[in-house]
């Protein structure tokens, strides 16, 4: 079963350099590969981000088309010693917002002021783990480092959707730039299961979505095919436990919009129904739900 939606696209509003498109380019790309509705949510790693958000809500507005088109956001985890290394760089701060070194028990904040908010009216808040903050690059010290992050998403008032879980980019490459092993991607099962257990349990608590990912997880060619196995295991334990889950593609391309139809395959494995999907006009919420203690041996 094909779900012809993405939530998940960045335009030329977005830091990197690869991100070139325009929102009506954009719209145009994703009628003619079949989405039905979809959204752009550009990044906003820090303060010096914002005059390009303001810039994409101009051209957003200006966009012409009768699709279902959203305007959402994607911020960073941080810490408040980043922000406030941001406030003191000033203009010179780093487009992503975040710094080497520091302390690693920092508070972990996003940069999302409230006043932003109600200007820009976000239609939705992705939130994603994207750096170690300051941790070394050991395998535990990482994946205590980016559960925290995760759980700090999965309780944040602020935040909608917790981006690509466990997606992880930047160490550890081989020398065709392939990540063959560590941190867990040769290896999934070296991540507790507690720690997926605590983190469903905050998502459904707190009325959060998890994401399903294609292009930064599952198309992404510098991962193991075995990962991608793992991984798809691990969003079906998820679901099974009641989690409700978003679909991006994680474009910052033209030719990327769309890649949630190529993960066709995967979504059948995880055994996904519409009711287990998000979408900005219902946005589901799970207060009534409970953890499920079915189909994964959990007590």
């Amino acid at each position: 079963m094909k779900f012809p939606c993405d939530y998940h696209i960045h335009s030329r509003y977005s830091p990197e350099d690869s991100c070139t498109a325009t929102m009506q380019k954009i719209v145009d790309r994703a009628v003619s590969v079949g989405l039905r509705s979809f959204g752009v949510s550009d990044h906003l790693h820090a303060k010096i981000n914002v005059p390009a958000l303001e810039a994409a809500k101009i051209e957003f507005e200006a966009t012409k088309t009768d699709a279902d088109f959203y305007f959402g956001v994607e911020v960073s985890v941080l810490r408040e010693w980043d922000l406030e290394q941001n406030e003191k760089a000033g203009e010179k701060a780093s487009l992503y917002g975040v710094h080497k070194g520091g302390p690693v028990d920092s508070p972990l904040a996003i940069y999302l002021p409230e006043e932003l908010e109600r200007r820009l009216k976000f239609e939705y808040v992705i939130g994603g783990a994207h750096w170690p903050l300051g941790a070394p690059q050991e395998q535990m010290a990482v994946i205590h480092s980016y559960h925290r992050q995760n759980m700090f998403l999965a309780t944040h008032p602020a935040v909608d959707i917790v981006a690509h879980p466990w997606w992880w980019m930047g160490y550890w490459k081989d020398e065709k730039g392939d990540y063959p092993d560590l941190p867990w991607l040769s290896n999934f099962s070296v991540i507790p299961d507690s720690m997926h257990h605590e983190f469903a349990q905050a998502v459904i608590e707190n009325n959060k979505i998890v994401e399903i990912n294609a292009s930064a997880i599952f198309l992404n060619p510098r991962y193991p095919d075995s990962f991608r196995q793992e991984y798809t295991l691990y969003l079906r334990k998820l679901k099974n436990w009641g989690v409700t889950f978003s679909l991006g593609s994680d474009a910052h391309s033209l030719e990327t919009i769309g890649r949630t139809l190529q993960i066709a395959d995967i979504l059948e494995e995880i055994d996904l129904a519409p009711s287990s999907l998000w979408n900005p006009v219902n946005k589901i919420k799970l207060s009534d739900k409970k953890m499920r203690k079915n189909g994964d041996g959990i007590n």
